[in-house]
């Protein structure tokens, strides 16, 4: 693959998490103490009931709303709702790709499609949306995506919204479990120095940390990792053993305002959930995607 100059670091924007339904997705998000905002529908078949947070990044639950128009993106080779479907026949619900946050998608684009991984014209489309004061707006987005073809389960992408700063401000960020933001994201691999390259050109971080326990890019946000399955076991309690090769999203970490009265909460709701290493473990079920990491938010 050629060598290619990197933007600066992409910091974590949003992450994708496939769901059956967005009725079980807010549910779900709902009964964690979360703000879900409305339904949104995309003009190419699918649609989300995102949660926002003041920290800038935001959870993405994905469904497929129109059959009929996410199977004519397939076909006009829409690599989002590709993965997007890929995904969903291969495991059903999970956590099934990151965005990353940029300013100059063409740019990405053209980084991605130069360093050899599978990318297609930047896509660009609009969407209704609730602006701050309650009126309804268009807001827009221009997507790059980078597939490693070794990795069919994973897609990372970055996402350039139009226009900047629109997306979910105000009240949509407060949340009754006092959430404020995504900050780290894991991926699991037997080896994953054999995707350092990936991580590097997607992120735009030169300097991928790598230890024995896996390689980590380090981002405004927090940190993207991919991580060994002895490693993932060790650091957050989760059980991959036995992964075939390839990426796989597995867990993204939250910070909240008190730890102690997340717990209550997840108590009080009959939510299961363990603690390690100083932090509480909620496990993906129906309408999570992936396995949430709370912890306290640095004061």
């Amino acid at each position: 693959m050629a060598t290619v100059s990197l933007p600066s670091v992409h910091p974590i924007d949003h992450l994708v998490l496939a769901v059956d339904t967005l009725e079980a997705a807010r549910a779900r998000f709902s009964a964690l103490g979360f703000t879900v905002r409305e339904d949104r529908q995309h003009p190419f078949g699918t649609e989300n009931c995102c949660v926002f947070f003041k920290n800038g990044t935001y959870l993405e639950p994905l469904a497929v709303g129109d059959r009929e128009k996410a199977d004519t993106a397939i076909t006009e080779r829409n690599l989002f709702v590709r993965r997007h479907d890929a995904f969903v026949f291969a495991h059903g619900e999970g956590f099934a790709m990151l965005a990353l946050r940029t300013e100059n998608a063409e740019a990405d684009q053209a980084i991605f499609s130069k360093s050899g991984y599978i990318c297609g014209p930047v896509h660009e489309f609009y969407r209704k949306a609730t602006a701050t004061d309650g009126s309804e707006t268009t807001i827009g987005a221009k997507l790059a995506s980078a597939a490693d073809h070794r990795a069919p389960d994973v897609l990372l992408f970055t996402c350039q919204h139009l226009p900047k700063g629109e997306l979910g401000n105000g009240p949509s960020q407060n949340h009754d479990n006092g959430a404020v933001g995504v900050t780290g994201v894991y991926m699991s691999e037997p080896n994953p120095s054999d995707f350092q390259y990936y991580l590097e050109t997607v992120t735009g971080d030169r300097s991928i940390r790598a230890t024995s326990m896996g390689i980590y890019a380090e981002t405004e946000h927090g940190p993207v990792g991919v991580l060994t399955p002895y490693a993932m076991d060790a650091m957050f309690g989760i059980d991959v053993a036995g992964q075939p090769r390839g990426l796989r999203l597995r867990l993204f970490r939250l910070a909240v305002d008190d730890l102690g009265a997340m717990k209550a909460r997840l108590d009080d709701a009959g939510i299961g959930y363990f603690e390690h290493r100083g932090r509480i473990i909620v496990p993906a079920e129906s309408g999570q995607g992936g396995t949430i990491a709370f912890e306290q938010a640095e004061s």
